[in-house]
């Protein structure tokens, strides 16, 4: 099964967190966490800002935690 965002899955495991707890300490409500963590809704550029500080992810490394392709067999029409 996959899940969106399972990079950044792993790093909260790697820290010991949660994802509510990763979205409390970056300032975002656990609600809109959910929502962008099941891809409902895109997180915005200071959310992702605020998570990296959170997350010590640097800056290079955005595009692997936030902007992961959908493997081709869970894609719609796939």
């Amino acid at each position: 099964m996959y899940r969106k965002f399972h990079k950044l899955r792993v790093r909260f495991a790697e820290l010991d967190l949660t994802q509510n707890a990763a979205a409390r300490l970056a300032g975002i409500h656990p609600s809109t966490m959910t929502t962008r963590m099941t891809g409902k809704q895109p997180f915005t550029a200071w959310e992702i800002a605020s998570l990296c500080k959170v997350l010590d992810i640097p800056t290079d490394q955005i595009s692997a935690y936030f902007l992961q392709d959908v493997p081709k067999e869970y894609r719609k029409g796939a």
